[in-house]
């Protein structure tokens, strides 16, 4: 099943149904939910946020500092 995420915390109302729906921001729907094809501007195929308990690792360009990266280059 293919999956949305809601773009924000909102609430508003159904075209289909005139029922109040509750969003929360980076909440999965269903992409095929009639609701989700009804207001396809409320959901983003990719997460706003994504929840972590640690830091996100951050990569380093280099080993250490003062190191220098080595490039292979191909003669010519």
């Amino acid at each position: 099943m293919k999956l949305v995420y809601a773009r924000a915390t909102c609430s508003t109302t159904d075209p289909n149904t005139g029922l109040t729906v509750r969003l929360t921001e980076s909440e999965p729907w269903a992409a095929d939910d009639l609701f989700v094809k009804a207001r396809p501007e409320l959901f983003t195929e990719h997460p706003e946020k994504i929840r972590r308990t640690t830091p996100a690792p951050i990569e380093a360009a280099t080993k250490t500092p003062g190191t220098k990266k080595t490039v292979k280059r191909e003669d010519w």
